[in-house]
């Protein structure tokens, strides 16, 4: 798959719940992002699951999404919906790429500052 110049690629991490499969095999839970910075869509996602069908279904979760706008709307459809012991660990991860996503859009905003003007 290839994406727009306008995407940046983010991961947020969590510690999951010590009696999930994920803890034993990876220690951490990762939710892996695209994000198109021209209107803060998540385009693509991917997660460390053990089983597949997970990663495909918290990609159906998020994708579309406003990072920045719609964090809420996503949180609803994980508690609504997403019930895996890793589900407190994918809220985190989410906000955790989130917190990510606007750091670096605070610091591309604060280095355009920077620039001189253009002649």
């Amino acid at each position: 798959m290839s994406y727009a110049a306008t995407t940046v690629f983010l991961t947020g991490q969590a510690k999951p719940a010590r009696e999930d499969a994920i803890a034993q095999v990876h220690g951490f839970f990762y939710l892996s992002l695209v994000v198109d910075t021209a209107d803060n869509r998540i385009v693509d996602a991917q997660c460390n699951s053990i089983l597949p069908m997970t990663d495909r279904f918290v990609h159906s979760l998020v994708v579309g999404y406003d990072l920045i706008n719609q964090i809420e709307e996503m949180e609803g459809q994980i508690r609504g919906r997403y019930f895996a012991l890793t589900q407190r660990a994918l809220l985190a991860c989410l906000k955790d790429a989130r917190s990510q996503y606007l750091n670096l859009l605070r610091r591309r905003q604060e280095s355009e500052k920077k620039l001189p003007p253009n002649p």
